[in-house]
């Protein structure tokens, strides 16, 4: 091994000599054992975490903070961090709301808030990769974790049936007519349906959701709004989520995911004012 060359930049541009007879090179690998990796796009670059990894975690740090108002902050705290990163117009609100929920908080407490949320970021950004499995990730956590209302009728679709339902809804003229796939939801929940026709946009028939689909969806619970803007901005969908009743079109707030503000003059006929 030389340490000296003339195009040399650091210690780490070497060059290797010859393997002398003293120090034979290894013998080739048999062709019959390689193993060729197949070729394929990007690729996660980070060991994706599961739901049940994030509920552990949950149920594991919840003794001293009430689980439901632990898995609430969480969502709303992340919300907010997203929405402060692009949506300027109602960044003192947010960053208000935010500094309210964590300032309840003991330092130990919002470092947990923080690692629960980095867990949910790395699952949810995980669709964006090629390798990447699209679910209902906040949905399954959030009926895991008890949170659901059966006397309002809180119950999630299962995202088996989420998907069967869009396969049935979407096929490959509906899915290429328009330079535009819409889908509207106005009772999203956690985004279930939502996502599972991400997943057959994507997956069936090729589509690039991210230029060439946009999704507005609203829930009467602040919660739900919260996962649905979460799992739409990290899935890198072009979305309006509001904070609305459905029945009597009271809205009371809109969200912005980042790639529908960063494309606005191609989505701005969707947008809502308020």
């Amino acid at each position: 091994m030389k340490y000296t060359n003339p195009n040399q930049l650091t210690i780490f541009d070497i060059v290797l000599e010859k393997p002398s007879e003293s120090f034979p090179a290894p013998p080739p690998e048999p062709i019959a054992e390689k193993k060729v990796q197949p070729k394929s796009g990007t690729l996660c670059p980070y060991p994706v975490p599961t739901v049940n990894e994030i509920i552990k975690l949950i149920d594991r740090s919840s003794y001293s903070v009430g689980k439901s108002k632990l898995i609430s902050d969480v969502f709303a705290c992340g919300a907010l961090a997203v929405s402060n990163l692009v949506d300027f117009t109602q960044f003192d609100e947010r960053e208000e709301q935010y500094k309210q929920i964590m300032n309840g908080y003991q330092p130990k407490e919002r470092e947990l808030i923080a690692e629960i949320f980095c867990k949910i970021f790395a699952l949810l950004s995980s669709v964006t990769y090629d390798d990447g499995a699209f679910d209902d990730y906040l949905g399954k956590l959030f009926m895991h974790c008890n949170q659901g209302n059966k006397g309002t009728g809180q119950i999630f679709t299962p995202y088996h049936v989420s998907k069967l339902m869009a396969k049935i809804m979407i096929n490959g003229d509906t899915a290429k007519q328009k330079d535009i796939f819409s889908v509207y939801d106005p009772c999203s929940g956690g985004g279930g349906l939502l996502m599972a026709a991400l997943d057959v946009l994507k997956n069936d028939y090729n589509v690039n959701y991210t230029h060439h689909c946009f999704m507005q969806a609203g829930d009467i619970d602040i919660r739900c709004v919260h996962m649905t803007y979460l799992q739409l901005a990290l899935a890198g969908v072009p979305a309006i989520v509001c904070h609305q009743n459905t029945l009597t079109n009271e809205l009371w707030s809109v969200w912005k995911t980042p790639a529908f503000i960063f494309q606005y003059p191609r989505f701005c006929k969707y947008d809502i004012r308020h």
